[in-house]
C-alpha cells in the first residue's frame, strides 16, 4: 500500500511531536532522534517536512525534478544538506 504523503501532511499540525517523528521514522530510515535533531537544526515545520519527504521518496521523478521541487519548499535545502549528513 503506497504511503499518503499527503494524508499525512495534512495531520501533521495535529500530531503531538512524538507522534509525528513514530509516524515519520515508520516510513524513513530516520530515527526519533534524528528527526528532533532536523527540525531543530533547520527551522522547518512538521508539514514542511514532509512535503521534503514525499519529493524524496517520489520515485516517478528525476533526481533534478526532485531537487526542482525541493528548493520551492521552505528550508527543503537546509533540509537536504542535513540528511545527506547523516550518510556522509
Amino acid at each position: 500500500m503506497p504511503t499518503d504523503w499527503d494524508k499525512i501532511a495534512s495531520e501533521a499540525d495535529t500530531l503531538t511531536n512524538e507522534k509525528f517523528k513514530s509516524e515519520i521514522s515508520n516510513l524513513t530510515r530516520l530515527n526519533n532522534s534524528d528527526i528532533e535533531n532536523l527540525i531543530s537544526q533547520t527551522g522547518v515545520d512538521k508539514s514542511e517536512l514532509v512535503k521534503i519527504l514525499k519529493e524524496i521518496k517520489d520515485s516517478t521523478k528525476s533526481n533534478n525534478d526532485k531537487a526542482d521541487a525541493i528548493k520551492n519548499i521552505g528550508k527543503g535545502l537546509n533540509v537536504l544538506i542535513e540528511i545527506a549528513s547523516k550518510f556522509i
